[in-house]
C-alpha cells in the first residue's frame, strides 16, 4: 500500500443530538493511503463512545467530488459501526473512473468521516432482501448504482426519510379542489384538518414489486405475472391480512409468517405499513393544494363523477406522472366487467400495471405515489367514509371499532382516471379481499 504526501482527513461528527438523549459519537486518528496500482483509497479511523452510522465523503483541495463519485465502498461505512478502530477502501476506478491524482499533482485528497447517532439516520436506507443487512446513504447521489438501479426494485427495498418531526400539515383537500369527492351528506374522507407528527420515518421510494415479495414468501401471487415483466412490477392480489398477520385484522405487531413479520426477522428493522397521514404527507411532498406531488398543477378540467363507480375524467397533463385509465392500453374502470376491457389486462407492460418508476417521481423522490396500484395504509376506514385515525399523527394506539376489518388505500390505481389519484382521495378495502389493483410500500417510524 502506497502512501501519498496529500493533506491527511479532516471529519465531521454528525451532531445530530437535538431528538436523542444519547450521546453523540466521535470520530478520531482518521488516515487516508492509496494503493499505486489498483487506486484503491483506504481510510483508517477510530470511533470512540457509542455505536455510529459511518459515511465518507471525498475532497480534493477542500472541495467534495460529489457524493454520487463515492458510493463503491467496502468496509466500515455506510452501516451501524461499533467503536473502535475501523476501516474501510474506496474505489474511485468503479465510482470515479478517469480521474487521477497523486503526489506532485498539486491535488490535496481528504476525507470526511462522518458519525451519525443512531437514531438519527441518513436520509436514505436501503435493506437487503438476501442477507437482511442494512446501508445508509446522505442523498441520493450516494445510493449506489442511482435509486432507479434495478436492485432497488427486485432484492434490495430503497427507504427515503421524511422529516416530520414536530411538523404540522393540512391533510385532505378544499372543496374547490378539482376532482374534490363527497358522495355524501356524510362523507368527510377529504374533510381538510391539521395533523402534528411526532416522528420522522422512512417510506418506500417504490411500491413493493413481485420480485421483492417473492424473495421473501416464495410466492407471485399477483394477477399482472406476465413473465417478461412482472418482476418490477407492483406485487398486488395480497390483503392486508397476508400483510400484517393472517386471521387478524389489526395484530399489535405483524406475525413471523406475514410479509412483514418475515422482513422484520429478516432485518431487525420496524417495518410496517404507513399510517394514513404519513403516506398523504409523503405523497404531497411540500406542494400545497391543487397540486400533484411532483408540483403540477391539477386540471381544472377534472372533475369528480357523482358516484364511486362513474367514470372519471382526464387530466391530460397527469399522464407522464402515474398510470392510469388513460395511459393504460385497455382504460378499464372497476365498473366496468366487460372481456373487451379486461382481456389485455396481462399481455405486456402497456396493459395494466407498470413497472415501478417508470413515471415521475414526486418532489421528494418517491415513485408511483400517484396511480399505478392502490396502497394500502396501517388505519382502520371509519364508518363517516375517513381514516378512524385521520386526525392522529400515526396510525398507534387508535382503538379498532367493530367496523375494523375495513382498511384505508390511497394513491389510485392503473384501472382509474386521475381524480382517484390525488393524494387526499381514499377508499376503504376489506382487510382480507384480494385486488389486482391493491398493493403496498412500505414504512418505518423512527422513534
Amino acid at each position: 500500500m502506497k502512501t501519498f504526501g496529500l493533506r491527511f482527513s479532516s471529519f465531521v461528527v454528525a451532531a445530530l443530538a437535538a431528538q436523542t438523549a444519547a450521546a453523540v459519537p466521535s470520530v478520531s486518528d482518521v488516515t487516508l493511503s492509496q494503493d499505486g496500482i489498483t487506486r484503491a483509497v483506504t481510510v483508517n479511523y477510530t470511533l470512540a463512545d457509542e455505536p455510529a452510522i459511518i459515511t465518507l465523503d471525498i475532497c480534493t483541495n477542500g472541495v467534495s467530488i460529489g457524493q454520487q463519485n463515492v458510493w463503491a465502498i467496502d468496509g466500515d461505512a455506510n452501516k451501524v459501526i461499533q467503536p473502535g478502530s475501523r476501516s474501510m477502501v474506496w474505489h474511485p476506478d468503479k465510482s470515479w473512473p478517469n480521474q487521477k491524482f497523486a503526489s506532485g499533482d498539486g491535488i490535496e485528497l481528504t476525507a470526511v468521516v462522518t458519525a451519525w447517532n443512531v437514531d438519527d439516520p441518513p436520509m436514505y436506507l436501503a435493506a437487503d432482501l438476501v442477507t437482511g443487512d442494512i446501508s445508509y446513504y446522505t442523498c441520493a447521489e450516494a445510493v449506489p448504482g442511482g435509486v432507479q438501479d434495478i436492485l432497488y426494485k427486485t432484492t434490495s427495498v430503497l427507504m427515503r426519510r421524511i422529516y416530520a418531526r414536530g411538523k404540522t400539515f393540512v391533510m385532505g383537500s378544499p372543496s374547490d379542489e378539482p376532482g374534490h369527492f363527497v358522495s355524501s351528506a356524510s362523507d368527510h374522507r377529504e374533510d381538510q384538518h391539521e395533523v402534528a407528527f411526532d416522528n420522522d420515518y422512512y417510506i418506500g421510494v417504490y411500491e413493493v414489486t413481485q420480485q421483492q415479495y417473492a424473495q421473501l414468501t416464495d410466492k407471485w401471487p399477483s394477477y399482472h405475472s406476465n413473465a417478461e415483466w412482472r418482476a418490477t412490477r407492483p406485487v398486488e392480489n395480497v390483503s392486508f391480512a397476508t400483510i400484517r398477520g393472517s386471521g387478524t385484522y389489526y395484530p399489535d405487531d405483524p406475525l413471523g409468517t406475514s410479509l412483514l413479520g418475515r422482513l422484520r426477522t429478516k432485518t431487525g428493522l420496524a417495518f410496517d405499513l404507513p399510517g394514513c397521514a404519513q403516506w398523504e404527507y409523503a405523497a404531497k411532498a411540500g406542494n400545497g393544494d391543487g397540486k400533484w406531488g411532483d408540483g403540477t398543477p391539477i386540471s381544472t378540467a377534472l372533475a369528480a363523477p357523482t358516484t364511486n363507480n362513474s367514470q372519471d375524467y382526464e387530466d391530460a397533463g397527469y399522464n407522464e406522472i402515474g398510470r392510469n385509465a388513460y395511459n393504460n392500453a385497455t382504460k378499464q374502470y372497476s365498473a366496468d366487467s366487460s372481456a373487451s376491457a379486461t382481456s389485455n389486462a396481462n399481455a405486456d407492460r402497456t396493459c395494466g400495471t407498470d413497472i415501478v418508476g417508470n413515471y415521475r417521481p414526486n418532489s421528494w423522490g418517491l415513485y408511483d405515489m400517484h396511480g399505478n396500484v392502490y396502497e394500502f395504509c396501517n388505519d382502520p376506514f371509519g364508518n363517516d367514509g375517513t381514516s378512524n385515525s385521520v386526525f392522529a399523527n400515526t396510525y398507534g394506539g387508535v382503538p379498532v371499532s367493530a367496523s375494523g376489518k375495513y382498511r384505508v388505500r390511497k394513491g389510485g390505481s392503473f384501472q382509474r382516471g386521475p381524480f382517484r389519484h390525488r393524494a387526499a382521495f381514499q377508499l376503504s378495502v376489506d382487510a382480507t379481499a384480494v385486488n389486482q389493483d391493491t398493493g403496498l410500500r412500505l414504512a418505518i417510524t423512527l422513534e
